[in-house]
C-alpha cells in the first residue's frame, strides 16, 4: 500500500528552494503569469467575501493544455510557489502535492479506484488545517479522460470508470476547502470531455515561444553562461 500511495503523489513543502527562479525565468509574451495570479487573487476574494460557490460556481482548478515541452508543468510549479510566497500572510505554511495521473491505470489497475481515494486522502489531510495552503498538481490530466471514454465506449473494463469517476468525486469534495487550488496539465486538450472541462475555472493554452521569447530566453542563457564564467 505505501508503495502504491508513494506512486501516485509526491508532496514538496513550499516555498522551496528546488523552485526558486523558476517563475522569472519562464518567458510568455501572452501574458499568462499575469492572469494566472489575477485568478488566484479573484478566488481569494470570493472565498473572503463567502460567495456560495453552488451559485457562482467556482472550484479553484486551472486547467493548462498544449503541445508537449513548452513548460506546463515548470508554470504549474512556480505558480504553485508564488501563491505560497504571496499568500504568506494569510497562510504560514504551503504544500505542492504532486498526483501522476497516468500511473493510476496500470500496475494497480483493478485497484484504481481505492488508489484515488488514497492519493486525495494526504490533500484533505492537508487541506484540513486553515492556515495551510494547498496545491495540488495533477499532470497529463487527459489520461483520466481517455480512460473514462473507453470505458464509456465498453473497451476498458469497469474499474476504468470507477476510478475516473472517483477522481470527479474527489475533486468536487476539494471545492469545500478555499485553501486549496488544483492544478493540471495536458498535452492532448482534445481528448478533454466536458465532465472534467465543467470543474475547471480557468483554461489556459500554452504553446511554443514567440520569436521575441526565444530571442529573451536565449539571451538569458548567454546572460547565465557568461556570468558563471562558462562563456568569456
Amino acid at each position: 500500500e505505501e508503495e502504491s500511495q508513494s506512486s501516485l503523489a509526491d508532496e514538496c513543502p513550499l516555498p522551496s528552494r528546488h523552485l526558486e527562479g523558476v517563475w522569472s525565468s519562464l518567458v510568455y509574451d501572452t501574458g499568462i503569469k499575469d492572469r494566472l495570479i489575477r485568478y488566484a487573487e479573484a478566488a481569494m476574494l470570493l472565498t473572503d467575501h463567502a460567495v456560495d460557490p453552488n451559485i457562482i460556481s467556482f472550484h479553484r482548478t486551472i486547467l493548462l493544455h498544449g503541445p508537449p515541452g513548452t513548460g506546463k508543468t515548470s508554470l504549474a510549479r512556480a505558480l504553485s510557489q508564488q501563491l505560497a510566497i504571496r499568500l504568506s500572510p494569510r497562510f504560514p505554511r504551503a504544500s505542492l502535492i504532486e498526483i501522476r495521473a497516468h500511473s493510476l491505470f496500470s500496475r494497480w489497475f483493478s485497484e484504481s479506484g481505492k488508489l484515488v481515494v488514497r492519493a486525495f486522502r494526504e490533500v484533505r489531510q492537508r487541506a484540513q488545517d486553515p492556515q495551510c495552503l494547498v496545491c495540488v498538481l495533477i499532470d497529463e490530466v487527459e489520461s483520466l479522460t481517455a480512460a473514462r471514454q473507453a470505458a464509456l465506449s465498453g473497451t476498458e473494463p469497469a474499474d476504468a470508470i470507477r476510478a475516473v469517476n472517483a477522481v470527479l468525486t474527489q475533486l468536487d469534495k476539494m471545492k469545500k476547502y478555499p485553501n486549496v487550488f488544483i492544478l493540471t496539465t495536458s498535452n492532448i486538450s482534445q481528448a478533454i470531455d466536458l465532465a472534467f472541462m465543467d470543474r475547471t475555472d480557468l483554461k489556459e493554452y500554452i504553446g511554443h515561444p514567440s520569436i521575441p521569447a526565444i530571442h529573451t530566453i536565449l539571451a538569458s542563457t548567454v546572460e547565465e553562461l557568461t556570468r558563471t564564467g562558462i562563456l568569456l
